[in-house]
């Protein structure tokens, strides 16, 4: 009994108290639990040894290194113990004989890392370190208090220690970290080299200012192959920033086609599971040659945030300094890599180091989105051929909110293995099929809906609101999936100084909604509260500002604006609470009587609404500007015309 007892004291199975070392994450103990069980025999208090571990398959030395100083801290009895940990390299002395000054040391060698003679002399044990196993990823899960899963343990042991430890950050709870993972899996790796299937930049949709760019750099490389141009006038370094799946790997791929120059493909992670750091460098050292040799050429290099920022102080930042050095040595200069283009994806530009993105470097960035309701068609269209009929087409823009291209890509996939079960050629129901399931609204659901929106956008028009773009409402809606079934966007001036009117107008166009459904049925929905979007939500937000956090109401004395702080003031001060209910009063009359007075527009938009789903600004306004103008009626001849 005693033994165990000790023996789970040594191991950090569980967190015993609050003030428990946050550095433990989920990763890190995985890894533990993998040295741990190489390390058994030498798992005592004040065991003296020093060890290589061979680590197979994944050798990310920052998650090992973490999980060794756990490991060996657990056997001393001082707390300020600096243990020795390093990578294995028999020409570097200066870790081996700190080591030989230690108690306990370990290092780490990569899988295909060769060790001779002197290591097994040097060391007393040299041990090879199974990638994680079912038993540690259900170990690791118990250990945080996270429910024990197939789907989780599956996770856990397939990812990669990079991806891994970007997830299980220390200011992220375990579970919203595994969220992470489920939500955003890895991206499917690109090929090496330029093969011929695949897109081009003009059959590449949502991409934008990169879209410029990469049809900016086909042209200047055909002027530098001519010999119109020097290499110094081609733009050879770009940064690519964006969620995972929003097609940064399919960007890359896309870019090489079109200039027709081989691709490279380098990621930091790769480069990583060389082993020891003289051989991190000689990887990373490799694809830029490679690339150099196949000149002109694309170097893609994907998880470039995992290098990480030089001024952080973790464990780990002797190591990744070096390998920064590294990269940032390879990155300079023209000459120095003349002929190659480097393309370097990111999901966090924050974290990367300045140095990475200064100019001459990666100097530009570009940020990729997930595709928008007409890239999402057009990605559909050129994985799949065939064009949806208007009601499919409703369908597949409401249910792939959200959607990368990589999702979109499988959505074709599964719809063509469905038709070619049935024996069927591929078509639009075979898509919609493959969608999660969308009802079709009542007709009286989708009128009050229109109503809604015309309300929006009629008061917007008539205050001169931003620029009314565009106002759009759907038939359909996917049950429990809190779809928006219609909306008003405005575009609004980048720099924007506003008033006390401003912000009413703001308020009013808010309101215009529920203004209209009042006009129309005499009475609104319940639709307009709830969320912090809602719309009375919103107006009841900018009318608490007004009052105490811009100067604008009663006082010019100010408070924190911060939504939660506003809520309690409001809540607390009934003054302010009145004061706040008197504006948007007054803003829901004034709402009213704008579209009292433009009520045939209403009805109008409304309608067209109803029967297109969709409407430009410029259709609302001719509609607004036509039921505006005086009209002649025919029955009143003026006099003079009889003469």
């Amino acid at each position: 009994m005693a033994r165990r007892s000790e023996k789970r004291l040594r191991c950090p199975w569980k967190l015993s108290k609050t003030s428990d070392d946050p550095y433990v994450t989920l990763p890190v103990y995985l890894a533990y639990c993998g040295i741990a069980a190489a390390l058994r025999s030498r798992n005592r208090k004040n065991s003296k040894f020093i060890a290589i571990l061979q680590i197979q398959r994944d050798c990310f030395l920052p998650i090992y290194s973490q999980a060794a100083e756990v490991f060996l801290m657990a056997l001393r009895e001082e707390r300020d113990y600096n243990p020795c940990i390093s990578a294995w390299d028999k020409k570097h002395h200066r870790d081996q004989v700190a080591a030989l000054n230690k108690d306990q040391a370990i290092f780490f060698a990569g899988p295909e890392q060769p060790l001779d003679t002197e290591a097994w002399l040097f060391a007393d044990a040299v041990v090879s370190v199974a990638p994680p196993t079912r038993r540690h990823a259900e170990a690791a899960l118990r250990r945080f208090g996270i429910p024990v899963t197939e789907r989780d343990v599956e996770i856990l042991i397939s990812e990669t220690w990079s991806r891994l430890q970007q997830a299980f950050q220390t200011r992220r709870t375990p579970t919203a970290a595994l969220d992470r993972l489920r939500q955003y899996p890895r991206d499917p790796p690109i090929a090496a080299d330029n093969e011929s299937e695949g897109p081009t930049l003009a059959e590449m949709h949502g991409f934008g200012a990169l879209f410029e760019w990469g049809c900016d750099l086909a042209f200047d490389l055909e002027e530098f192959r001519a010999g119109r141009i020097q290499w110094e006038e081609v733009d050879s370094g770009v940064l690519i920033s964006g969620p995972p799946g929003s097609g940064k790997t399919m960007f890359a791929g896309a870019l090489a086609r079109t200039c027709g120059v081989p691709l490279v493909y380098g990621s930091v992670s790769s480069w990583q599971t060389a082993g020891a750091l003289d051989d991190h460098l000689k990887a990373m050292r490799a694809s830029f040659e490679e690339a150099k040799a196949k000149a002109p050429a694309i170097l893609f290099i994907d998880e470039v945030d995992t290098f990480g920022d030089r001024s952080e102080t973790d464990r780990n930042r002797g190591y990744m300094r070096a390998v920064i050095a590294g990269f940032l040595e390879l990155l300079d200069g023209f000459n120095r890599r003349k002929g190659v283009i480097v393309i370097s994806a990111c999901n966090n530009p924050e974290q990367l180091d300045p140095a990475i993105r200064r100019a001459g470097r990666l100097g530009q960035h570009f940020e990729v989105s997930l595709p928008d309701e007409s890239a999402r068609y057009s990605i559909l269209k050129y994985h799949s051929g065939i064009d949806l009929d208007p009601k499919q087409v409703e369908q597949f823009t409401l249910s792939t909110q959200g959607y990368s291209g990589a999702d979109i890509a499988q959505l074709v996939r599964f719809a063509k293995r469905s038709a070619r079960r049935r024996r069927e050629d591929l078509a639009g129901d075979h898509i919609v099929r493959e969608l999660p399931t969308a009802l079709e609204l009542p007709a009286s659901y989708v009128h009050s809906v229109a109503v809604h929106e015309a309300g929006h956008a009629i008061v917007a028009v008539e205050l001169g609101f931003g620029e009314l773009v565009s106002v759009a409402i759907a038939s359909y809606a996917i049950p429990g999936n809190g779809n928006q079934v219609g909306g008003a966007t405005y575009s609004l001036p980048r720099h924007l100084r506003r008033t006390r009117a401003a912000y009413l107008d703001d308020i009013a166009v808010s309101l215009g909604g529920i203004a209209a459904e009042t006009l129309v049925f005499e009475a609104f929905f319940d639709g307009a509260a709830g969320s912090q979007t809602a719309d009375l939500n919103t107006a009841t937000r900018i009318a608490t500002l007004l009052e105490v956090g811009l100067g604008m109401g009663h006082t010019l004395a100010v408070v924190d604006n911060a939504p939660t702080r506003l809520d309690a003031l409001r809540a607390s001060d009934p003054d302010l609470k009145k004061r706040v209910h008197d504006t948007i009063g007054n803003e829901f009359e004034r709402a009213k009587n704008i579209l009292r007075n433009r009520r045939s527009a209403l009805d109008e938009i409304a309608a067209r609404l109803i029967q297109a789903k969709s409407l430009s600004g410029d259709e609302v306004r001719e509609i607004v500007e036509r039921h505006r103008r005086p009209t002649v009626s025919l029955a009143k001849i003026p006099r003079n015309m009889g003469t």
